[in-house]
C-alpha cells in the first residue's frame, strides 16, 4: 500500500481557490454594526435625512443600495442629491444624506461595509408616514343624560380613537388641561388595514373611566393623539361636561360695608336658580325691590357659579337674620344668614325645618371692609 501524500490535482486547486473567494466576499449580516436610526419614519420631501450605519472598527470600503435608485454606489461616488454622512470609514462610519427626501425613497437601505477583509450588511427600513385621521370621541350607553346634561355622581366611559397612522398615534388625557390619573385610563387598542397602495395603517383605540361630579361641570375631557406629522404635532377632541345640579349647601358669603350694605352669596347650581329672600317678614323676589330692600338676578360667573346681591338702602342697629331660597328644577336650598352689628351678642337660630342650611355670620358695620365668612356652623 503506497502510504505517500499524494498532490491536489490542478482543478481541485482550482476549486478551492474559487470556494476561497466565494467565501471571502460573501455577505454577512453581521450584529456588530450599528444603524442609526433602526427604522427611519420620514415625511416626504424632508430636508437633510441621515442614514448611518457605524460599527467599531475601520472599514477598508463601503457600497450602499438606496431606495429610489437603482444599483449599488460606492459611499464616496452618489448620485446627485445624495451625500456622504459620518465621520471616516476609517472611524467605521458608513451613511449617506438625503438633501430631500422624496416619495420613491420609500423602501430599504442596505449598507455593504468590508471590515477585515469580510463584508458585513445591514439595512435600515424607511418608511413615509400618514397623518392620522382627526381625533374622534364618544361616550359609553350607560351614561345618565337628562336634557342633554349629565347627571352628578356618576361614573362615564369615554372612548377616544386615533385612526389610519404611520406610525400610530400617542393618545393623551387630560381634564381641561391637567393630565388625568393613569389608573382611570384603559389600556391601549391596536388594528391595523391595507390600504390601496399597500401601505399598513394603525388605528389606536383607548377607554376613560372618569367619575363626574358638580364640581367638573364647565370643563372638558380631552384626548389629544399626537403624532410628528401633523403640523401643530396633535389633533384634539373634547367633551364639555353639562352637568345638571341642584343648589348646593354650602355657599361663598360676603358681605360688604358701605353707604348702601350688599349681602353677597355664591352659589352653584346648574342650570340657573330662581331666587328669593325673606327679611323681617317681607319676601323679596329676585329682580324686585321691597322696602329698603332690593334683590337682583342671579349672576351666572360661569361653571356653575351663581352670584345673588340683596341690597340694603336703609342701616340698622339691630340684629338680622336673611334667608335666601334657591330653586331650579332639580331642587330647593335654603340659606339662613345672621347678620349682627359690631359687638353684638350672637342668638340662637332654630333651623327651618328639613332642608335650611344656617350660617352665622357677624357683619362689622362700622368698617369700610368685606368679611369673607365659610364656616357652617350648623348643618341640619
Amino acid at each position: 500500500m503506497d502510504s505517500r501524500i499524494r498532490p491536489l490535482s490542478s482543478s481541485a486547486v482550482c476549486l478551492a481557490v474559487v470556494l476561497c473567494i466565494v467565501t471571502t466576499g460573501s455577505l454577512v449580516e453581521s450584529q456588530t454594526i450599528e444603524t442609526v436610526p433602526p427604522k427611519l419614519y420620514v415625511k416626504t420631501l424632508s430636508k437633510d435625512v441621515n442614514l448611518l450605519c457605524r460599527s467599531s472598527k475601520p472599514a477598508t470600503a463601503c457600497s450602499v443600495k438606496i431606495p429610489g435608485f437603482t444599483g449599488t454606489y460606492d459611499v464616496h461616488n452618489l448620485p446627485d442629491g445624495l451625500g456622504y454622512y459620518g465621520n471616516s470609514l476609517q472611524r467605521g462610519d458608513c451613511g449617506i444624506t438625503f438633501f430631500t427626501l422624496k416619495s420613491v425613497n420609500e423602501g430599504k437601505f442596505q449598507c455593504n461595509m468590508t471590515i477585515g477583509g469580510e463584508v458585513f450588511m445591514e439595512t435600515i427600513e424607511v418608511v413615509l408616514t400618514i397623518t392620522p385621521e382627526p381625533t374622534d370621541i364618544e361616550i359609553g350607553e350607560n351614561a345618565i343624560v337628562e336634557q342633554g346634561a349629565f347627571a352628578p355622581n356618576q361614573t362615564i366611559r369615554v372612548k377616544c380613537t386615533s385612526r389610519d397612522a404611520v406610525p400610530v398615534a400617542n393618545l393623551t388625557w387630560l381634564l381641561d388641561e391637567k393630565q388625568i390619573d393613569g389608573s382611570m385610563i384603559g389600556p391601549l387598542e391596536f388594528s391595523d388595514r391595507v390600504d390601496k397602495k399597500g401601505k399598513n395603517l394603525t388605528t389606536v383605540t383607548q377607554e376613560l373611566n372618569y367619575f363626574i361630579t358638580s364640581e367638573d361641570h364647565g370643563k372638558k375631557i380631552i384626548c389629544r393623539a399626537e403624532h410628528f406629522a401633523i403640523n401643530k404635532g396633535y389633533y384634539r377632541a373634547f367633551l364639555p361636561l353639562n352637568i345638571r345640579f341642584s343648589p348646593e349647601r354650602v355657599p361663598t358669603i360676603y358681605i360688604g360695608d358701605g353707604e348702601h350694605t350688599m349681602v353677597n352669596i355664591t352659589i352653584r347650581a346648574n342650570p340657573r336658580p330662581r331666587t328669593s329672600w325673606k327679611v323681617d317678614g317681607m319676601t323679596i323676589i329676585e329682580g324686585q325691590s321691597t322696602g329698603p330692600y332690593q334683590a337682583y338676578y342671579p349672576r351666572d360667573m360661569g361653571f356653575g357659579n351663581y352670584l345673588v346681591l340683596l341690597r340694603i338702602n336703609e342701616r340698622t342697629e339691630q340684629t338680622e337674620i336673611f334667608e335666601l331660597t334657591a330653586t331650579n328644577e332639580l331642587g330647593s336650598q335654603v340659606y339662613v344668614i345672621k347678620a349682627s352689628k359690631q359687638g353684638a351678642e350672637p342668638e340662637e337660630i332654630p333651623p327651618s325645618p328639613g332642608r335650611a342650611t344656617t350660617f352665622w355670620l357677624i357683619s362689622i358695620w362700622t368698617y369700610f371692609c368685606s368679611v369673607i365668612v365659610t364656616c357652617l356652623l350648623r348643618v341640619p
